[in-house]
């Protein structure tokens, strides 16, 4: 595996690849959901690049850069083990003062779900994400269905932005009792990654729900309540919107619905979603 930190060595390698390429982009401590990524990337492509960078601008002064599980040494033995090609680790002075500067307009799905909660997440995430592009020139990126929002996001920048990059969303990877995997959980301990789960039992009941024709104001008030009698567990946001455009709704109808919520465990947000397709 190679591995570079700086755009100008990784451009002179791409130069000489003239075959499909997969970008997984990541901000380390890897996990099985990552892995998935990958192993999609290695399927599909001639080469497979991930790149591990920790971006500042993701995260407001609250909340947890700091604390975000940092395990380099053990990710490029799993990137290694995994058979990828390159490893893009640039720092942030590479990133943000020597790439190239990009314009991301915002757009409508910028300010909704998780951008209420956390506004200038997603100027970080599209502008981080923008100059990985333009530096790694990929014909395939991956990204995974758990950050929902995120997800479509990326795919309406790669169609604004007019990159010429096939964008493949890969399913939620859960644990045997279904807690969806997140570097953040690895902050928790083994007992409270069990109690966790509570969040994925709280979503299937919903899908439940729904399958029985219940009223969507009806599951959001059992999902806070049944989330709220867990200890240190707190609800910052449940959303039902059309999964295309991330409108709230109030009722069903005959267009998919993106189920998705953060929850805050022990200090430690964690998310999950499914998408309910109602029945024709």
């Amino acid at each position: 595996m190679k591995l570079f930190k700086v755009a100008a060595d990784f451009l002179r390698w791409r130069k000489g690849q003239s075959e499909t390429l997969g970008f997984v982009p990541t901000l380390g401590a890897l996990h099985e959901g990552h892995f998935s990524l990958i192993k999609k990337s290695k399927d599909l492509c001639r080469f497979t690049v991930v790149s591990i960078f920790l971006n500042p601008t993701q995260f407001s002064p609250d909340e947890d850069l700091r604390n975000y599980p940092q395990t380099l040494n053990l990710d490029i033995i799993h990137l290694k083990r995994l058979g990828v090609d390159v490893l893009f680790l640039p720092t942030e002075e590479e990133m943000y003062k020597k790439a190239g500067d990009v314009n991301i307009e915002p757009t409508n799905l910028f300010n909704k779900l998780e951008g209420s909660s956390r506004p200038h997440f997603f100027y970080g995430v599209t502008t981080i994400v923008a100059k990985l592009f333009n530096i790694i020139q990929p014909s395939h990126t991956f990204f995974g269905e758990k950050d929902a929002q995120q997800l479509r996001i990326i795919k309406q920048m790669i169609v604004n932005m007019k990159y010429p990059i096939i964008l493949i969303s890969c399913s939620i990877v859960r644990n045997k009792d279904g807690l969806a995997l997140s570097s953040r959980n690895q902050r928790l301990t083994k007992k409270q990654r069990q109690v966790a789960t509570e969040i994925y039992k709280g979503l299937i009941y919903i899908q439940q729900g729904l399958n029985e024709g219940q009223k969507i104001l009806k599951l959001k008030e059992f999902f806070h309540l049944f989330i709220e009698k867990v200890p240190d567990m707190t609800v910052d946001y449940l959303s039902f919107a059309c999964s295309d455009t991330l409108e709230e709704i109030n009722q069903v109808t005959n267009k998919s619905i993106l189920v998705s919520t953060a929850v805050f465990f022990h200090n430690i947000r964690l998310i999950d979603n499914f998408t309910y397709l109602p029945s024709t």
